[in-house]
């Protein structure tokens, strides 16, 4: 019989499978992972003064089986594109996919 936490473990790894794209993972010590990425743009409204500013910040999501510890400053490529780390990230509740904010890096 399987535990709960083997079954979201499951899930998660199907989530990945068909939603993630593959992504090299690179470490500030130059390390770098193969590993596969859910890119989630969310949306945030601000309040300016009588006005309101939208912005999207990229959200970049990573298991924990595949990047044990992630770290601000870091970099993900996806399909050319590089991607950099802006927060140390942070665990999902059941503790199997970092949650990692990002921004583009331009040339």
């Amino acid at each position: 019989m399987m535990d709960s936490q083997s079954r979201f473990r499951r899930a998660i790894d199907s989530q990945f499978n068909h939603l993630g794209r593959d992504a090299t993972y690179t470490q500030s010590n130059s390390q770098s992972l193969s590993v596969r990425v859910i890119a989630r743009r969310p949306e945030q409204l601000f309040e300016l003064g009588d006005g309101h500013m939208h912005a999207e910040q990229p959200q970049l999501e990573f298991r924990v089986s595949e990047v044990s510890s992630p770290s601000r400053g870091d970099e993900i490529e996806i399909d050319g594109r590089v991607y950099r780390i802006e927060a140390e990230p942070r665990l999902d509740l059941h503790q199997l996919v970092w949650v990692a904010l990002a921004l583009p890096i331009y040339d």
